[in-house]
């Protein structure tokens, strides 16, 4: 009996889950615990939509199951980074929130019939998510705006003499 599209899939996820757990049960490679690894609770259905589109071949008409994949995707990898970095730096990446739908629907347009109506939405998005980049990065450097002062002091200070010692040189 042949394997269908559906048996290949599930076995390889069992094949490769019973060597990971053998190999942990080994000693050869460690686990992560549950606090580290619930991520991958999202990832695998975002992997298993985008599966099911590429084996289907890929059809305009399945593209649809490319925008769940595509949020829970970028997602789990925000929630596989706030775990590793114990959620330190979530004041500064709350835009991939934004950017989640965008990449599903961007993958919609990509793969699907290319309707230009689905770039509006992915285009609001991806700005709002930039501009509040942008708006945090501006509110560091405006913070950091006396260090010109510092630039222009140290460079009449020390720039004027090494400029005077080479215009005596050349006398």
């Amino acid at each position: 009996m042949r394997a269908t599209g559906t048996n290949t899939i599930t076995g390889l996820i069992f094949v490769i889950t019973g060597i990971v757990i053998l190999l942990a049960n080994l000693g050869i490679i460690p686990i992560p615990s549950t606090a580290e690894a619930w991520p991958a609770f999202i990832l695998l259905p975002a992997v298993g939509f985008h599966v099911g589109f590429f084996l289907s071949g890929r059809k305009s008409e399945l593209a649809g199951l490319l925008v769940p994949g595509g949020i829970l995707l970028i997602i789990s990898l925000l929630f596989f980074f706030e775990t590793a970095t114990g959620f330190a730096y979530s004041a500064y990446t709350w835009p991939v929130y934004l950017l989640a739908p965008a990449f599903g629907l961007f993958e919609l347009w990509y793969f699907g019939k290319r309707e230009k109506g689905l770039l509006i939405p992915v285009s609001i998005l991806t700005g709002i998510a930039v501009f509040s980049w942008g708006e945090m990065v501006a509110s560091a450097v405006g913070r950091l705006w006396p260090v010109i002062f510092i630039l222009i002091g140290l460079y009449l200070l020390f720039g004027q003499r090494s400029k005077k010692k080479n215009d005596k040189k050349s006398m």
